[in-house]
């Protein structure tokens, strides 16, 4: 059976449905060495701290780049020589059981930005071919990573959108069954098209209302219901460019072996980006450019869910109940970056006293 290996997307591309890939790092890493930027942020949890990744971009000129999809991430690794020389290691599954390795310095920091994450040059180890690897390209505007993502609705409502400027926010949670009350939503993904059930699936949606998830250890299936959708609905598509530092963190699950000797994260739903916003706004765009306004919310604190018991492979989904969470240590307005603060407050209760806003359901 003839079918297309879409490395964009990781995914086979058949006449009639995709198969998306779920195999992660059985390809390793590559020793090819690119310059790059690693745009992230430091998450705490009652019992430790982890980098998180936001952004992995390969400049392609001196306004233009290459961005990386990540579904999952191992633990950082951070060494301190010196005040001066601290050096980060992160490494990062992308498509088709690619890992790269993201090795940073402090001496690469570049800036911090409003939603408490900093930027590092950093190089990237991966294959020979990685470029073919990238998700999407992108733009820097004002010295912020701008990426381009997309929008699919009804070819009637593509024109009201773009007669008025603005995307409304949508009421509706991560999961799309429950209303919200403190924050709204716009919903956007890297898929240039939705076409097949797979695709819907790969956004949180489903034709019959459902999908299906796997605990771990015990391997027991879970079916949660989400946002009844049909492909027909999503034909007119609109592409815009989108400040990176208005776009929240996906949720997270936690995955360990049995012996709980290791451990790897992985990002709940990959391919669905959002922009939070103060509840019953709109979201404005200018030239097909998306830029952070004031009724931006910037997030405080990202979902931790536990993949081995039911709750916590269901809480990046209810956002609602959980308990789960990391809380985003803040950067923004500060002179210091994540490697000083790291080595600078180990041992410290970096959780208890800070504050988060979950939002509040109707």
């Amino acid at each position: 059976m003839k079918f297309t290996v879409n490395k964009k997307y990781d995914r086979l591309e058949f006449n009639n449905y995709h198969i998306y890939n779920n195999n992660r790092g059985e390809k390793g890493g590559g020793n090819k060495i690119y310059e790059g930027f690693f745009k992230c942020k430091l998450v705490h949890n009652n019992m430790f701290s982890v980098i998180i990744p936001d952004l992995i971009y390969i400049k392609t000129a001196e306004d233009t780049f290459l961005w990386f999809q990540f579904y999952s991430f191992l633990p950082n690794h951070l060494s301190k020589f010196s005040s001066e020389e601290i050096m980060g290691i992160v490494d990062v599954d992308i498509a088709f059981g690619h890992t790269l390795r993201i090795v940073f310095s402090k001496k690469g920091h570049v800036k911090n930005f409003p939603d408490q994450s900093n930027l590092f040059q950093c190089e990237i180890y991966g294959p020979d071919d990685l470029l073919e690897y990238s998700t999407g390209c992108g733009k820097i505007i004002d010295e912020t990573p701008y990426i381009k993502l997309y929008h699919h609705t009804l070819p009637d409502i593509k024109v009201l959108i773009e007669n008025s400027s603005y995307y409304k926010g949508s009421l509706w949670n991560f999961q799309g069954t429950k209303k919200l009350k403190s924050i709204c939503y716009s919903y956007f993904t890297s898929l240039d098209k939705i076409i097949q059930e797979q695709d819907l699936l790969a956004i949180a949606m489903s034709s019959d209302g459902t999908i299906n998830l796997v605990l771990d250890i015990t391997l027991e299936p879970i079916s949660i219901k989400v946002y009844r959708e049909s492909t027909s609905n999503r034909t007119a598509t609109l592409e815009q460019y989108i400040d990176s530092t208005i776009i929240m963190n996906n949720h997270i699950w936690m995955h360990k072996h049995d012996t709980n000797e290791y451990v790897y994260y992985e990002v709940c739903s990959s391919f669905i980006y959002r922009v939070g916003l103060d509840i019953q706004t709109d979201l404005p765009f200018n030239d097909s450019i998306i830029s952070r306004v004031e009724n931006v919310m910037t997030p405080d604190y990202v979902v931790l869910g536990d993949a081995a018991t039911k709750l916590g492979l269901l809480a990046p989904f209810d956002e609602e109940f959980t308990t789960h969470v990391f809380k985003i240590e803040p950067f923004d307005g500060v002179e210091t970056n994540i490697l000083d603060f790291w080595f600078d407050n180990s041992n410290k209760d970096l959780y208890t006293d800070k504050k988060i806003t979950p939002p509040k359901f109707e």
